[in-house]
């Protein structure tokens, strides 16, 4: 906890994570059988690996910002960066820079 002299930064506001996509059963089954095929054929696909790095409320867990962030090592680049600026901008900078309102 910061105490009141020091500006808070954005991390005291927000959290940041990696959430999978929500799709519908038929849409899963789909990207299932599309990664199945690709494997099969010595290709990289990964639906069903497709993530979102997901901006939230620290307070009430409200979504502030979700962004597609594609495999495992996208979604993880796009992670480490934002918790980089959450970790050192302030949350008027913070919603600047990725447009939150």
């Amino acid at each position: 906890m910061t105490s009141t002299l020091e500006p808070p930064t954005a991390g005291d506001v927000y959290t940041a994570a990696i959430e999978p996509r929500r799709r519908e059963r038929f849409g899963t089954v789909i990207a299932g059988v599309l990664d199945l095929w690709c494997a099969t054929f010595g290709g990289r696909f990964e639906l069903t690996n497709e993530g979102r790095v997901v901006v939230r409320g620290r307070h009430d867990g409200s979504l502030e910002l979700s962004i597609p962030a594609g495999g495992p090592d996208g979604a993880a680049h796009l992670l480490a960066v934002m918790r980089d600026q959450l970790a050192t901008q302030s949350p008027e900078q913070f919603r600047e820079g990725w447009g939150i309102a």
